[in-house]
């Protein structure tokens, strides 16, 4: 049987741009005040989720917010009693999708602490929480001058909390922001020392920088394609088949066979949400992804946030017995 290249068919909600941190590369961050969606607002964004045919919804936050004036009035205004339960609520509502289609959850808001996650591990699919750089300097550098929570070993913490927790976590690096190429090894063996003790790595994704207008580092010179693909070559050398290496397809469609040879296994999240000035549309980049993998006797398969491994009980204890069997056998009737 080929071996499979698996990818996702992802709905992102963003629920808030505040953000304590503020990188040298980023343009996410909102400044004034700005307001969590209601709950009944999210429930219609993921009706809008179903409509579109995705398997994930990925919901999307700044860090550190937790406790920001603007949030906790929000969710007191919602009549909660904190921006953990106002997260929870959601998670539970994508759960609740499951009668009427087959929606998984995954968080990408930063670090959480212990208590949260385990509040959350019922109904949590799955985490991204990107390591970025194990490089100490970047602190001090345009990359990470203005941002607290992005030091490598807090951010080594919160990965481990996640396996402390037992939830499945995407983490990565982010290349080309200054980092130093034996600090990259460094991010790689930090990565594995987590896995082996806890085994819930389950994807390493390697994201490129590209300079944005209006960042500190908009005049920075981006990795050019050949070394990024090595970073990706280093990464399945290091990991071997213990842990997918993803790299999004979204990102790179004029990649997708370079990064293949270079032993991607993942293609990362494939946005249902796009506008019609997107480069690609999303039928071409699923029919470059099925040529490309075929061309090189490889197979393209869709997948749920959690890869196959980490479909069962004790990775997602509200997915079974019912929830993962039922969303299967619907994913083989759509993809046949």
């Amino acid at each position: 049987m080929a071996k499979e290249i698996t990818y996702t068919l992802s709905y992102p909600i963003v629920l808030t741009r505040l953000c304590a941190n503020r990188c040298g590369y980023c343009r996410f961050p909102m400044a004034g005040r700005e307001r969590l969606p209601s709950l009944s607002a999210v429930r219609r964004l993921l009706h809008e989720a179903m409509r579109r045919g995705a398997t994930q919804v990925e919901m999307i936050a700044g860090e550190g917010i937790a406790t920001h004036p603007d949030i906790v009035a929000t969710v007191r205004y919602y009549g909660l009693d904190s921006y953990q339960s106002y997260l929870t609520r959601i998670l539970q509502m994508v759960e609740a999708t499951d009668r009427r289609s087959h929606l998984f959850s995954l968080l990408n808001i930063g670090p959480m602490s212990l208590a949260e996650l385990r509040m959350m591990r019922p109904c949590l699919c799955a985490v991204r929480l990107m390591l970025e750089s194990a490089d100490p300097m970047l602190e001090f550098r345009e990359a990470h001058l203005n941002s607290p929570l992005k030091s490598p070993q807090q951010r080594f913490e919160a990965v481990l909390r996640c396996g402390k927790a037992g939830v499945p976590l995407t983490t990565g690096v982010l290349v080309g922001i200054g980092e130093t190429p034996s600090s990259r090894l460094r991010a790689f063996h930090m990565i594995g020392h987590a896995h082996e003790q806890y085994g819930h790595i389950q994807v390493f994704r390697i994201q490129k920088f590209h300079p944005l207008p209006g960042t500190p580092m908009e005049s920075f010179t981006e990795l050019d394609d050949g070394e990024f693909i090595e970073v990706v070559a280093q990464a399945r050398r290091h990991f071997g088949s213990d842990i997918a290496i993803q790299v999004s397809a979204d990102e790179h469609p004029n990649l997708i066979g370079r990064l293949l040879e270079a032993g991607v296994s993942d293609f990362g999240d494939i946005s249902v949400r796009r506008s019609a000035a997107a480069p690609i549309s999303l039928e071409e980049l699923l029919r470059t992804m099925a040529d490309e993998t075929l061309a090189r006797g490889l197979r393209l398969a869709r997948r749920f946030p959690v890869l196959d491994r980490y479909c069962s009980p004790r990775w997602y204890p509200g997915g079974f017995p019912t929830r993962i069997p039922c969303a299967r056998a619907c994913l083989l009737e759509l993809v046949r």
